[in-house]
This record gives C-alpha cells, structure tokens and sequence, in this order.
C-alpha cells in the first residue's frame, strides 16, 4: 500500500508538471465534448463574438468559449465556406452553377451564375473566385462588385489564404509565382520563387506587412520571408521534402514558423533560424499552426496515426504537449488566451493562465 501510494502521488505531480507552463504561467481543461449533436448544448447567447467554426457531416456549427452551439448552418447540399470571424458565408454547389454570400443572419448580399470555387477573407471583405483550371482569381468585396485588381491570372494555383485577423491575402501557383493583395483587393507585392520551383504554401501576416512562402520541388524545400512594403526577400532551405501542405504561419513583426515533419522551426524576419524543437514525425495531410501573444498552438496527424498537440513560445520553450490516441487529425486555434481544438471525434478546449 505504501508502494501504492507513492505511486498515486508521482503521478499526480506529474500530472500537475504537465499542466505546468514557463515562468509562472500554467494551462488548465475547460472541456472535453463529444463531437455529436447530442452531446452539444445550445447557447443562450446568442452572440457569434469570438466563436469558433466547427465543420460536421450536414452542417457547420459556430461554438462558443463554453463548447456550446451559438449557431447552426445547414449545408442543404452544397458547400460552405465561412469567413473567419463568423460573419459571412458562401454558399456553393459541388456540381452546381451558383455561388451566394449570406450574412450569419441569413440575409443575402449577392448571387453569381459560376462554377467556380470561392474563398472568403477573414472579415468578409474580400472574396476570390478560382476558376475550373486554376488559372484565373476574380477579386469581389461584400456587395459582388470586382474591386482591386479585378483578376489575378497564372499557371495552376496551389495556394489561396488570407490573413488570420484581417482582410489581407495571398495566392500562389505551380510555376513559382505569388502575389499579395491588400484589403481592397490591390495586388501590393509580387514575386517568382527560382525557377522550376513551385509555390507550395503561403501566408500573410494579419498587419499585412510580411509574408511567408514555402517553395520547392520533388527534390528541395525553401522558404522565404517577404517584407513587402521595402520589397526584400529572404530565403532559406529546409532540411525536408513537403508532398502536402504544412503547417506554417507569419506573425506581425516578421516572425515566421514552420512544421518540417520531425522538428518545428522559427525564423526572424530575415529568414535566420531563432530555433529548431524536435516533435514526433507528421503524415503528410492536414496540419494547422495557431498563434497569439509569444504563445504558438500546433496540431497535427503523427505519422503513427495519432494526434500530437503541441504549445510553444517564441523563444523555443514548449509550453505543453499532448498525444490524441483517440482522433485521426486535430486542428487548434488560440484566440484571448483559449485553445480550442477540434478533433475528428471530439471538442477540446484548454484555458491559459498567465
């Protein structure tokens, strides 16, 4: 019994360590929800400020800081994308001929007759237009008119996003040209990565000052930090061969941090490496990496199978870390000191103290 106890109580402290965080900050569970209809409690608030988007099989739910449901909106057969602070949606057809934005309270701006695929920006100011053959952007604000640019034309796009805070964005094609366009829609810096070398990913910091590519071949991997407004670049090359899209992000001051498989890396704004933290190996396939306030949340697929959590500060010390036997992939954001993850079964949420 003695024996017993002892081992009741290491663990218990060691359980507590892990909880722990760096300089007197620590991380505790807010809750645990089973990712079903059931199991999910409406809100009585009906507010959507600071909610997080959940996708399901027939519909996507906005989530508040309490795992509750705010909101539902059905799919009916067609696609959704949702701009990032919950405002807006499109509506599109997997096979059909019309795209429709809609406010979070139904209401309808704008419809267009077109197949193309439709990407919403951050506060919904912007939206871009992909074409069948990925060879053509059309740049729309809120009212459906063409603003900006009008049109970005290239080779096959392999990379659309905006900004995580506001309306800035970034596209990227195959024959290794990228281009940033501000919150109206105007194209504010362009590039060509070396030649035979394709855009893999991008990002733009949410102030849209700097921004991040990764770029390569099937042989070589490089990533470059822009400072856009001066028009300097910076690159450097990574010691992996990404097939798939990874995690990556670009904060405000130029920071840039990226999962090389088995290992995080942070970059300044002139592309020198601050850090390198071992993790265990990713699959290829779906990765998400959140940041806010020096504290970086990562979630991932390990090439095991497993879900790795993985918090982290800016100056390289690991905040927390945590494996998800139970889910096949795991996504995370942070947002005023929440974490919030969602598995392919569950709803995690952890709260920050500092």
């Amino acid at each position: 019994m003695r024996y017993l106890f002892a081992g009741l109580l290491i663990g218990a402290i060691a359980g507590f360590l892990l909880l722990r965080g760096i300089a007197a900050s620590e991380i505790t569970p807010e809750f645990y929800n089973p990712l079903n209809s059931d199991s999910i409690a409406e809100s009585r608030d009906n507010s959507i400020s600071n909610t997080f988007l959940v996708p399901v099989i027939d519909r996507l739910m906005l989530v508040d800081r309490a795992g509750n449901c705010v909101k539902t909106v059905d799919y009916d057969g067609n696609l959704i994308e949702f701009s990032g602070n919950g405002n807006y949606y499109i509506k599109y057809g997997k096979v059909g001929t019309k795209i429709e934005l809609f406010g979070i309270d139904g209401e309808r701006y704008w419809q267009k007759d077109s197949r193309e695929k439709p990407f919403i920006s951050y506060s919904g100011k912007i939206v871009f237009l992909l074409n069948g053959d990925h060879s053509s952007i059309r740049i729309f604000d809120t009212n459906g008119n063409t603003v900006g640019a009008e049109q970005i034309i290239g080779r096959l796009c392999t990379s659309i996003e905006f900004s995580d805070k506001n309306d800035f964005g970034v596209c990227g094609f195959i024959d290794g040209y990228y281009h940033f366009v501000d919150q109206q829609g105007v194209i504010i810096n362009s590039g060509r990565v070396p030649v035979k070398n394709s855009v893999k990913g991008a990002k733009i910091s949410s102030n849209g000052k700097f921004g991040f590519i990764h770029y390569g071949s099937a042989a070589k991997d490089w990533i470059r930090i822009i400072n856009i407004k001066k028009n300097k670049s910076y690159d450097s090359s990574l010691d992996n061969v990404h097939v798939t899209r990874s995690a990556m992000h670009i904060s405000d001051d130029g920071d840039a941090a990226f999962l090389d498989n088995d290992k995080i890396l942070l970059f300044d704004k002139s592309c020198d490496l601050k850090f390198k933290l071992n993790v265990p190996k990713k699959k290829a396939g779906f990765s998400t990496l959140s940041f806010e306030d020096g504290i970086y949340v990562l979630g991932y697929t390990k090439s095991t199978g497993e879900s790795q959590l993985v918090v982290f500060k800016s100056n390289g010390d690991i905040f927390y870390e945590k494996d998800f036997s139970n889910e096949s992939f795991l996504s995370g954001t942070i947002s005023d000191s929440l974490i919030f993850l969602r598995g392919s079964d569950n709803l995690i949420a952890y709260k920050i103290y500092k």
